[in-house]
């Protein structure tokens, strides 16, 4: 009996780990049963999304490893919330269901690659910057003010691209023996989004830390771009396995655009003086990419 005690406990964690429901409101006969259900990813059918990733080569885990449903109302003067997080892999995996009462409410759902849940308490502040060192990473947004009514019982959700990235580009022959890492430290950008505008809504300081990985020259990180900001201050270490910085590289007024991507190519460790250029490539998987050299 011991044993299938710890047998059921065990189940119920994993369950738990999966799916985490902050409010679950029970159905009673005023109630509309709405479930949300992600039909895509900026264009791109969720359900190629879940078969094969999306973004080029990526796998799902990586393009979108958590979909976090909200959906707010007020009650008088005060903010009232249901929440449902989802990692991937777990069943209906991109759908929610909530019980609701008549009337509108702001319906929040994000797609990413990160490793753990955004901070969602208002819709006009989400961090991604909690205690928990969660990262930005390629992320996705509905946000809509929707009147539930008795006839609606589901919502198809199309989701949209509201990132930029840095792109690095190394042009050296191989990364120098000892380098094992590539810190990005940034500024100008934000880890907070504003999900009725889209828009990162404080300034942020943010650092990211990239394993090195052989024959891998190309790093990115990400970024909300905010409404009083379109260009970062970035710093670049290139660091050894105990944390030593073994290189620096600066890089200025650094142009960015929600979903685009900016690539800055050059030799970072056998240094050259390249004449710098400037370019704008269409790309089938963001908007577009902006190159220029360093």
């Amino acid at each position: 009996m011991k044993r299938k005690g710890l047998l059921l406990l065990a189940m119920a964690c994993a369950m738990m780990s999966c799916t985490e429901t902050l409010i679950d409101k029970s159905l009673d006969g005023d109630d509309v049963r709405l479930t949300l259900k992600v039909n895509s990813i900026d264009q791109v059918p969720f359900t190629k999304v879940i078969q094969n990733g999306t973004k080029g080569s990526a796998s799902p885990g990586m393009v979108c490893s958590k979909v976090n449903f909200a959906v707010y109302s007020y009650q008088g003067d005060v903010l009232t919330k249901q929440q449902e997080n989802q990692d991937f892999g777990s069943d209906g995996f991109g759908t929610a269901s909530f019980n609701l009462e008549e009337g509108t409410y702001k319906i929040v759902v994000l797609a990413h690659g990160g490793d753990g849940n955004p901070t969602m308490t208002t819709p006009t502040k989400i961090t991604f910057n909690n205690k928990n060192g969660l990262k930005i990473t390629d992320t996705f947004l509905y946000s809509a003010d929707v009147n539930i009514t008795k006839d609606m019982h589901e919502l198809s959700l199309d989701l949209k691209r509201v990132v930029a990235m840095f792109q690095l580009h190394l042009d050296d022959a191989s990364l120098p023996e000892g380098v094992s890492q590539l810190r990005f430290e940034y500024s100008g950008g934000s880890s907070t989004i504003d999900a009725v505008s889209g828009l990162g809504c404080v300034a942020s300081k943010q650092t990211e830390t990239l394993e090195c990985r052989p024959g891998v020259m190309e790093y990115g990180v990400y970024t909300f771009v905010r409404g009083d900001s379109d260009k970062l201050k970035i710093k670049v270490s290139a660091l050894n396995s105990s944390g030593e910085v073994l290189k620096e590289q600066e890089f200025q007024d650094v142009p960015i655009t929600c979903n685009y991507i900016t690539r800055y190519t050059g030799k970072m460790f056998n240094k050259e003086i390249l004449v710098s250029g400037f370019s704008v490539m269409l790309d089938n998987e963001w908007a577009g990419t902006v190159d220029r050299t360093f």
